[in-house]
């Protein structure tokens, strides 16, 4: 390669140019033109990344890593000139040996497609920062009345904080959401704690049984064991969660479900037996349709009623499709054939609650 400039590089970074000895000039790690002593330090930036992440709790890990401004630079310029094809960029190769390093020392593997924890080095500035993946628990609550599902922003300060909201920008009430997600933060180390519902109740409903379904993200966890029942106590009663399990992903799909329960209601008038039989028989697999506001109709099915009267106050059990709501069933508002249109009178729903809860799907996974 005659007439090329000649570069000092230390011998990591040599090998990997494949332009052969007379390009280079051989020099310990410090001078040399590409990493500037970079190699050297690998040892070092290797075990500060082991022990930031040795506390959290993970299989898999990738790394992702930002250069000190100018190294990839200087490679590239290198390579230009000398017309080198190479090998890996310095970044990849520094990754690829820093990855190997801390699985040695950790004994955990690398994954490149979806680690549990992502270790971010910044080398410039020796920072290592984590970043976890996401954990994605399911389980099932129940729950007593005055409980409410999710946590509602304050309607006086609508979140800033005010003297109402105790400064938290949220409702008082006790609720689901909060009491279930900050003992799953407290068990998982996690950062927050973001829930999906499958089905809702108001907060006056009981919810027994085998209790109501629910998926939480629970976002860069420290530790991806949960116990499969949780007790969250406190204001307003106790939440208890069963069933509790880790899904594999986030899910791109969730399980549908029917539900039974007990309904309390008063109509407009007296209800006698014999119309109580024919709400019964009315309701046997019925399909009705719910007429969603901004949405397209969708039919449901109503799969039995059955009830008393006291006079005007009714007390109804019945199990019906997920996505059916209870108060409209009863009324009719949006939802036809319903209860009041069977007995042909006003149906107010005074009260519902949640006996069980089977699901009819499985969950979708990307």
């Amino acid at each position: 390669m005659a007439g090329a400039p000649e570069y000092k590089l230390c011998q990591t970074c040599a090998d990997r140019q494949g332009g052969g000895p007379e390009a280079f000039e051989i020099v310990r790690d410090g001078d040399c033109f590409i990493c500037g002593g970079l190699i050297d330090r690998l040892d070092s930036i290797a075990g500060a990344a082991t022990r930031e992440a040795r506390p959290v709790e993970f299989e898999t890990f990738g790394i992702g890593l930002s250069l000190p401004a100018g190294v990839q630079e200087r490679e590239d310029e290198l390579r230009s000139t000398l017309r080198l094809k190479g090998g890996q960029t310095v970044k990849a190769h520094v990754s690829a040996i820093l990855s190997e390093k801390i699985s040695h020392q950790l004994k955990r593997r690398v994954s490149k497609t979806s680690p549990d924890l992502i270790i971010l080095i910044d080398v410039a500035e020796s920072k290592v920062f984590l970043q976890s993946r996401s954990l994605f628990f399911y389980g099932r609550y129940t729950k007593p009345t005055g409980v409410a599902q999710r946590r509602e922003l304050c309607k006086n300060c609508w979140g800033k904080g005010c003297d109402a909201c105790e400064r938290t920008g949220y409702d008082q009430t006790p609720s689901v959401e909060e009491k279930v997600g900050k003992k799953l933060v407290g068990l998982t180390g996690a950062r927050g704690a973001k829930f999906t519902w499958i089905g809702s109740e108001d907060v006056e409903s009981i919810v027994g049984g085998d209790g109501r379904p629910f998926v939480v993200e629970l976002k860069s966890p420290r530790t991806r064991k949960v116990p499969r029942r949780i007790l969250a106590g406190g204001k307003g009663g106790r939440v208890v969660v069963t069933h509790g399990r880790v899904l594999p992903s986030k899910p791109t799909m969730l399980p549908t479900f029917r539900f039974v329960t007990l309904i309390t209601a008063t109509a407009g008038r007296k209800v006698n037996r014999d119309e109580l039989a024919g709400l019964a028989k009315a309701f046997k697999g019925r399909s009705v349709v719910f007429d969603r506001q901004n949405a397209k109709p969708v039919s449901k099915t109503v799969y039995r009623v059955r009830g008393s009267s006291r006079g005007r106050r009714l007390r109804l059990e019945a199990e019906l499709d997920g996505g059916l709501p209870v108060k409209r069933l009863v009324n009719g508002d949006l939802v036809s054939p319903s209860v009041a249109e069977v007995l042909k009178t006003d149906v107010r729903c005074d009260k519902f609650d949640v006996c069980r809860v089977r699901e009819t799907g499985e969950f979708g996974f990307g």
